[in-house]
């Protein structure tokens, strides 16, 4: 790399705010308070690798400032916004059904950071000939540029933060502001760290060194950019150090990719086919008492064909029903108890296509990323798929069974904290599973 010494610092910065940028949009999970700490942390350590090599700052005290100092900009930024989101004109964009943050509220998210950074860091780094009124000029023209950079960054998540996000698919569907935050830390943390590397720049002015110092060994004055072997051994570092988030992201994005061609590969031919036979629901359900539960009103409802691409579907049946509780008060139908169990069996043309629609099935997203959702596990010796691995150490995640047999498909949802397995006992009797 044929780099002038002149510009090898400035390259270097952008280099490594363009890697916070990737450490950033590419965030491991570390739970708790770290991951709130993560962004400013990373970004903070970076910059302080810039002083250390251009600027030959060795005062750890300071460079640990810089990093704490930081870490607290962020989450500052960021909550501080939240806070506002009801007090700033224009903060909130309605987007149909959605409110998303708009350009008046993410600019003030990046004046509140940029003041909380800036301020303390431009101080710190300052150099020796600019007076402390000129630093906080400089620093006060930083927070406006960080207010202006945040907002401008936010508005070209549709277009920029949408092609990152392509690149650095960090999920398997983007979580809501994702592009929006992915432009964000692209193109503000690169203009912002130009910025410091500007404002605590000091031009400095060779000094001639008598024969008589130079005979003597001493050292030459500091030139403030990094030697082109020390350029090239940080540059390298910051490769393998990017490369560790990218190339997770870029398997996980294969592996994703390999499960959609295997669902598209395993698809049954053919929607518009006949249901031989079709059930009652006294014939589809278990329509008596199952241990401490006794069934409520059953329903029977047509499933239409579907030629949507990506869901093509056949007609089929539909039976369901809820089970309460023996003696528990029940409300007249359509109304539902507040506590019972679901049963829901699904009739439809052949075998092939119900064992498709019970491992993928399309009222339900599947992520995966997790191993654990809609995964197989064995109940009285039948595999069944369940969101049981699921709800390991986590709340909040509703229990189903499902699994499929012949032509039919069984789910059985709880909406009770009574887990026991009397109706899925009975249910694989009546309907012994398909899974291999």
């Amino acid at each position: 790399m044929n780099v002038s010494t002149a510009n090898r610092s400035w390259l270097l910065l952008a280099l490594l705010a363009l890697t916070s940028a990737i450490l950033c949009i590419a965030q491991p999970s570390f739970g708790g308070h770290l991951d709130i700490l993560y962004v400013g942390t990373v970004y903070g350590g970076l910059l302080g690798v810039y002083f250390v090599i251009c600027r030959g700052i060795r005062s750890a005290v300071k460079v640990i400032t810089l990093v704490a100092v930081s870490a607290v900009a962020w989450p500052i930024a960021y909550f501080g916004s939240f806070d506002a989101a009801g007090h700033i004109p224009g903060g909130l964009v309605h987007q149909g059904d959605a409110v998303a943050p708009g350009f008046p509220l993410i600019a003030f998210g990046g004046l509140l950071g940029g003041a909380v950074l800036l301020i303390p860091v431009l101080l710190l780094f300052k150099p020796v000939s600019v007076k402390l009124r000129a630093a906080l000029v400089r620093a006060s023209l930083g927070i406006l540029l960080s207010g202006i950079a945040g907002g401008v960054a936010w508005e070209l998540g549709p277009t920029v933060g949408a092609v990152i996000w392509a690149t650095l698919p960090t999920a398997a569907l983007p979580p809501p502001d994702s592009y929006g935050m992915a432009a964000l830390f692209f193109l503000w943390q690169p203009v912002l760290a130009l910025f410091i590397g500007w404002a605590t720049f000091e031009k400095r002015r060779a000094v001639p060194i008598q024969a008589s110092e130079a005979q003597a060994g001493a050292p030459a004055p500091q030139t403030g950019a990094p030697s082109r072997r020390s350029f090239l051994v940080v540059l390298a570092c910051l490769v393998v150090l990017s490369l560790t988030r990218i190339i997770p992201v870029r398997l996980r994005q294969s592996h994703r990719d390999g499960v959609a061609a295997r669902r598209r590969e395993s698809r049954p031919s053919g929607v518009d086919l006949p249901l031989p036979q079709p059930m009652r629901e006294e014939e589809a359900l278990i329509l008596k008492q199952i241990g401490d539960y006794q069934p409520g009103h059953a329903t029977k409802t047509v499933e239409p064909v579907s030629h949507e691409k990506g869901y093509e579907r056949p007609g089929g049946l539909s039976f369901g029903t809820l089970y309460t509780k023996a003696g528990e008060p029940v409300p007249q139908w359509p109304l539902a108890p507040k506590q019972y169990m679901s049963v829901r069996v699904q009739q439809y043309p052949n075998n092939a296509w119900a064992q498709y629609l019970a491992e993928y099935p399309q009222r339900m997203y599947i992520s995966p990323d997790d191993p654990k959702e809609h995964a197989l596990v064995i109940q009285f010796s039948q595999k069944v798929r369940s969101s049981q691995s699921k709800r390991v150490g986590q709340t909040g995640i509703p229990l189903y069974y499902m699994w499929p047999s012949g032509n039919c498909i069984v789910t059985i949802d709880y909406y009770t904290p009574d887990e026991n397995l009397q109706l899925v006992r009975a249910y694989l009797e009546k309907y012994p599973s398909s899974i291999p």
